[in-house]
């Protein structure tokens, strides 16, 4: 019995450091570098962010990108989370830098990068270097292991967009044809010609006839 309880105790001790373990691995996360596109000779923005950090979170940070300076240069850089950035660190590379008294847990931001393409089209990888990457234990920070995500900068003229074709306004009306008889050089014709003309003549003699009769 006591052989059992002794196997039982280094089993469950076991399970405690793998569960510890896992758990150690887990709250390392990752960084990485997001991919970005620009036209030649424009801008254009990439993130870097870390992800996933467990507890007690994510304490300093120096992270490194790498890129080809031939058809890409980085032109500003801008930090987050109170760190510092140096867009210039070397001809082909970028530093953010930062610390954390109470700790990073989860996604965090650490910064932007804006890259200028040069004038003609290709692309970039844009290579991550973790220099340091430590939670926020106190007094006895632990370096973490984060897994690493490379990006891509691609400088491309943008594909043209089909433009909808534009629908008629309105589809023409075309005149119904008359209804009527209308005047035409027939008997029936003429026979309406001559009552028209009898009742003009009629109205023009009712009025010359009242004219008279308000004369004094």
């Amino acid at each position: 019995m006591k052989k059992l309880g002794i196997v039982a105790g280094v089993g469950a001790a076991l399970a405690a450091v793998l569960m510890l373990a896992g758990m150690a691995f887990a709250q390392d996360g990752g960084i990485g570098v997001s991919d970005g596109t620009a036209a030649p000779g424009e801008t254009g923005d990439v993130t870097l962010d870390a992800t996933g950090v467990g507890a007690p979170g994510l304490g300093a940070w120096t992270v490194d990108i790498t890129y080809d300076n031939t058809v890409i240069t980085a032109v500003d850089c801008s930090p987050e989370e109170g760190g510092v950035c140096n867009e210039a660190f070397a001809d082909n590379m970028v530093r953010i830098t930062g610390a954390s008294a109470s700790g990073l847990e989860g996604d965090t931001n650490l910064g932007s990068i804006t890259f200028e393409c040069a004038d003609e089209e290709a692309s970039s990888d844009l290579t991550v270097s973790v220099e340091v990457f430590a939670d926020a234990t106190v007094g006895a920070p632990a370096d973490l292991e984060p897994s690493v995500t490379n990006g891509t900068f691609e400088c491309a003229v943008p594909e043209p967009t089909d433009e909808p074709t534009a629908e008629p306004a309105g589809t023409p009306v075309t005149a119904p044809p008359a209804t009527g008889t209308g005047t035409s050089t027939d008997g029936n014709g003429m026979t309406w010609v001559i009552a028209l003309v009898a009742v003009a003549g009629a109205a023009v003699l009712a009025v010359g006839y009242g004219v008279v009769r308000l004369r004094p």
